[in-house]
């Protein structure tokens, strides 16, 4: 029997950006296929809901949250949505015209396929600055792991049966943008999904574009901080939780960032890394401030 194509919903969560979102939708909405799209809004006024009136429709849904958190947004909108898969993209990205199409087509391709990671591309007008990207090396991830550098997708573009969901449960809301422990919500949840034996499509020919770089300095350090304090808490919990692939995985990343900072200092290169270790080591230690479900894999909540 065909396996059947699944309706794809979309999900953006925002804060606080009015003027990022309100060019994120239109992109969105040119989707012939799209089942539905949910705007998550944690704003503190009423700018974003104001900035989207003019694509008001049948399928845009409009939500406004006191949640606080990307991840928070992101578990309401799958709480929201109504179709069979749910894909992710972030406020400041902008998405062609067949990005639905093609997830809902690699979904009924492949049956196995639980979640769907996509190419994330920088415009060439965003050289100056940082931001993040994607570039999928390994096609599928299933039964193994994938290296601390690489295959590890991004919300940006990212989508998952909803099935996923109830197999292993919701993003973890500790972590994350906006979240006590800064960020790493997207490996947590893709490294339960491999626990649990589930597939991970890495698909370069589902791309989105990501915007909004931060400016050299300071922005783009305290960016790279976040990540490199997420990524620690996230591998860390699991760590408490007595799994060993996850250790590996863990000092696997701690040995890569010695080895940068001595491949650095032996090159005379500046940065040498040392203010992206010690946020690695801090997001280490800050996971204990916070105890963890062995159950469901999920911090508790303050």
């Amino acid at each position: 029997m065909k396996n059947p194509r699944p309706r794809v919903s979309v999900v953006v969560p925002t804060r606080d950006r009015a003027e990022h979102v309100k060019h994120c939708v239109p992109t969105v909405l040119a989707n012939p296929e799209l089942h539905e799209l949910l705007v998550i809004d944690q704003s503190a006024d009423a700018s974003t809901e104001e900035a989207l009136k003019p694509f008001a429709g049948p399928k845009l849904r409009y939500v406004h949250s006191d949640q606080r958190g990307v991840t928070n947004g992101r578990n309401l909108g799958i709480e929201l949505s109504t179709g069979d898969a749910v894909a992710y993209t972030d406020d400041d990205c902008r998405v062609p015209p067949d990005w639905v199409t093609k997830i809902a087509g690699l979904f009924e391709a492949d049956p196995e396929a639980s979640i769907i990671c996509g190419r994330v591309l920088i415009p060439s007008s965003n050289a100056q600055g940082f931001t993040t990207s994607f570039e999928p090396v390994v096609r599928d991830w299933q039964g193994r792991y994938p290296p601390p550098d690489r295959d590890w997708g991004i919300t940006a573009n990212f989508a998952l049966r909803k099935e996923v969901v109830a197999r292993i449960g919701h993003f973890d809301p500790v972590l994350g943008a906006g979240a006590p422990l800064r960020s790493g919500g997207e490996p947590d949840f893709i490294y339960r999904a491999l626990k649990a034996g589930m597939k991970v499509v890495n698909a370069k020919e589902v791309e989105v574009e990501h915007l909004h770089a931060r400016a050299e300095g300071e922005a783009s350090k305290k960016l790279l901080s976040n990540y490199a304090s997420g990524t620690a808490a996230a591998f860390i919990k699991h760590v408490r939780l007595g799994d060993l692939t996850a250790a590996r995985i863990y000092l696997k990343h701690l040995s890569g960032c010695a080895k940068l900072m001595l491949i650095n200092a032996a090159h005379l290169h500046r940065p040498l890394g040392i203010g992206y270790t010690l946020a690695f080591l801090e997001g280490s230690v800050k996971s204990f401030s916070y105890r963890v479900d062995r159950k469901r894999r999920l911090y508790v909540p303050p």
